[in-house]
């Protein structure tokens, strides 16, 4: 009688609904936790521009299959099959096409390290391999070798080298918007999550002799870069500077993608402090 009392529904049992429920809210907020961190946010990134990339590269193929026809038939129309040109001319849109299918492989590499290829050389490569096809199909479509001209022909002839074209054009910006979301992601991790994971996979510390001194930990914008963006941002930063003028947000949108909202913070760093540092990835 003289003992503790106990506080209402202290022992009072839960019910088998109200236990399950507690698990599901326990889920809940376990999957929320993790959907919304934002190194997930960057490998869904990259998981759907692998995606989108593989698709589009299919449909360029099929549509190359289709116009390797339409160049065969304006370059071997009147030969015959004996003739060693008309398997030659089996052989020019392919060559084209690799040509083609290679540029857009390094610039979707280059864009996938935020590193654009506006390069004029680039652009009339493309449009003079595209153009080519594009010219040779239309031709091909108003003077067919055989038979007489097909309107439905003649369209698929115009309209499918222009789908190629469009869609060489479109490929690099699919990239580089993907690769902006990617980085927009990795700019909203903390400057300690990696620092913090590092250091739980390699527990064991270096012998006292044989330690040597650390630069201070980056903080900051930049800090929240990934590695191969920091290290191109630091050449930018190195070279104006060695001009004697300050880096300016248009030095940096001319080589990397980044969100105009960590423009202005990213240059007074990398004028302020960063570059009279060093600066290890």
């Amino acid at each position: 009688m003289f003992g503790k009392s106990k506080s209402d529904g202290e022992d009072t049992p839960r019910s088998r609904r109200v236990r399950a429920l507690a698990d599901q809210l326990d889920e809940a907020r376990d999957v929320h936790r993790l959907s919304t961190d934002p190194m997930l946010g960057a490998v869904t990134a990259d998981r759907f521009r692998a995606s989108i990339t593989r698709t589009m590269w299919v449909f360029l193929a099929i549509g190359l299959g289709f116009t390797t026809t339409g160049v065969h038939d304006f370059l071997a129309g009147g030969l015959s099959i004996t003739d060693p040109l008309w398997w030659g001319a089996w052989l020019a849109e392919p060559a084209l096409a690799g040509i083609l299918v290679t540029l857009l492989r390094w610039e979707a590499s280059m864009l996938s390290h935020g590193v654009t290829t506006n390069a004029k050389p680039v652009r009339y490569l493309k449009r003079l391999l595209l153009g080519a096809t594009l010219v040779a199909n239309v031709w091909a479509g108003l003077a067919p070798a055989h038979g007489e001209v097909s309107k439905g022909m003649v369209f698929f002839h115009l309209v499918i080298p222009l789908v190629v074209f469009l869609l060489a054009e479109v490929m690099p910006v699919i990239q580089q918007t993907c690769t902006r979301v990617r980085e927009q992601a990795l700019a909203t991790v903390p400057a300690g999550a990696n620092t913090v994971r590092q250091a739980a996979a390699s527990p064991v510390p270096m012998p006292a002799d044989t330690q040597t001194p650390r630069p201070s930990r980056m903080t900051g914008t930049f800090a929240k870069l990934p590695a191969s963006i920091r290290t191109t941002v630091t050449g930018i930063t190195e070279t104006a500077h060695d001009a004697g003028r300050p880096v300016t947000a248009a030095d940096l949108t001319a080589r990397v993608n980044l969100p105009e909202a960590m423009l202005a913070t990213l240059v007074d760093e990398l004028n302020a402090s960063i570059n009279h540092h060093p600066v290890t990835a």
